[in-house]
């Protein structure tokens, strides 16, 4: 939950008094033109910048999100237009890259092995061992998913996630998204594409020169 949250860059009033309310097993779209808001609210949301006023709230409790890293541990995660991947790391190398640091894998086959079940549970066919710089951009972001999901995500940010991608993958993207909405993930999907918001949101925010206009079902 955004609760009256505000931020201003020198004359540039981001965000004014925005309010937002996300639930588990839901599809929120974000939807609005350029400089209405939508990225600063991300950055926020993941902890790359923080509000000038305003609260946020998990479950109902108040929380303090002041970098990446505290986002990741509430399980708040964010995938973008371009896939964030190591090119030179195979799939499962990738997936668990955020736990690799902490000693937090040992076992190589336990690795693949838990990447592979993260990638079926999602219905997704991609090789574990394969290096990441040959997959195509659907099956990265099909990845970038997979690292939100070994995070324990509970809120997945998807920023113009179709942006680049066809019809098809498109397709294949949104099956991946009603899964995560079975499992009672909690999606902030944001587009330009207004027919795939209307095709897969449960409910709709539009913003506008940094201000909440409406949230509509």
């Amino acid at each position: 939950e955004i609760l009256n949250l505000s931020k201003r860059f020198d004359m540039t009033q981001a965000l004014y008094d925005v309010s937002l309310k996300m639930y588990s097993g839901e599809i929120h779209a974000l939807v609005g033109e350029n400089g209405a808001g939508k990225s600063t609210l991300i950055k926020i949301l993941t902890g790359i910048q923080q509000a000038d006023q305003g609260e946020l709230r998990l479950s109902g409790t108040p929380v303090k999100i002041n970098n990446s890293q505290e986002a990741q541990a509430y399980g708040i995660a964010a995938i973008y237009q371009e896939p964030l991947l190591f090119p030179d790391l195979d799939v499962a190398e990738n997936i668990f890259i955020s736990r690799q640091d902490q000693g937090f894998f040992v076992r190589w086959n336990k690795m693949y092995k838990e990447a592979e079940k993260i990638l079926n549970n999602l219905g997704v066919r991609i090789d574990v061992r394969a290096p990441a710089s040959g997959l195509t951009l659907a099956a990265q972001q099909a990845v970038e998913i997979a690292k939100a999901i070994s995070l324990n995500v509970r809120v997945l940010i998807m920023d113009e996630p179709t942006a680049s991608l066809s019809k098809h993958e498109v397709n294949q993207l949104f099956r991946v998204v009603q899964q995560l909405k079975q499992d009672n993930v909690a999606l902030l999907f944001i587009s330009h594409r207004l027919e795939e918001v209307f095709e897969i949101a449960d409910r709709i925010t539009v913003l506008r020169d940094g201000r909440h206009i409406s949230t509509n079902a």
